[in-house]
């Protein structure tokens, strides 16, 4: 098993509902890079903090039907405890990563346009192209802040 990467990204999604899935187009796109080790998830779960631990950067790719174009952002460190759930967001998610286990990297969550979730669809070119995009937005992190 490798060891623990430097950076870590959850492409968040369930692939079978069309651009739902563009997280792991965004992986996909991404392939395999050393120091980056890539979850693919269909939600964030309380056990994933513990994923942090070792990472310096931590990047959420996930679907928005808000968004028109790319929107990256520094997600802020917080401690806040988040409610009790099964289900979390990506700052909910990292609160629980500096309480239980002390993480102190830089997190990210990157939006990626989507339109059409139906069940079985395919991704629109509207989710493609911002696969293409979120991927050059993800780069340019990793060039920032390379893995070793």
């Amino acid at each position: 098993m490798p060891g623990p990467a430097r950076v870590l990204v959850f492409a968040i999604g369930n692939t079978l509902r069309g651009d739902d899935g563009v997280a792991h187009r965004v992986a996909d796109l991404l392939g395999e890079r050393a120091g980056v080790q890539i979850r693919r998830v269909h939600q964030l779960t309380p056990e994933l903090a513990e994923e942090f631990s070792n990472s310096q950067v931590v990047i959420f790719v996930d679907a928005d039907a808000t968004t028109d174009e790319v929107r990256l952002e520094l997600l802020p460190p917080t401690r806040q405890p988040p409610p009790i759930t099964h289900i979390l967001r990506p700052a909910e998610l990292l609160a629980i990563a500096k309480n239980l286990y002390d993480f102190r990297g830089a997190v990210y969550l990157c939006h990626v346009p989507a339109k059409d979730f139906t069940a079985g669809a395919p991704l629109t070119p509207t989710a493609e192209a911002g696969a293409r995009a979120a991927l050059e937005a993800v780069r340019a992190i990793l060039e920032a802040d390379p893995p070793d």
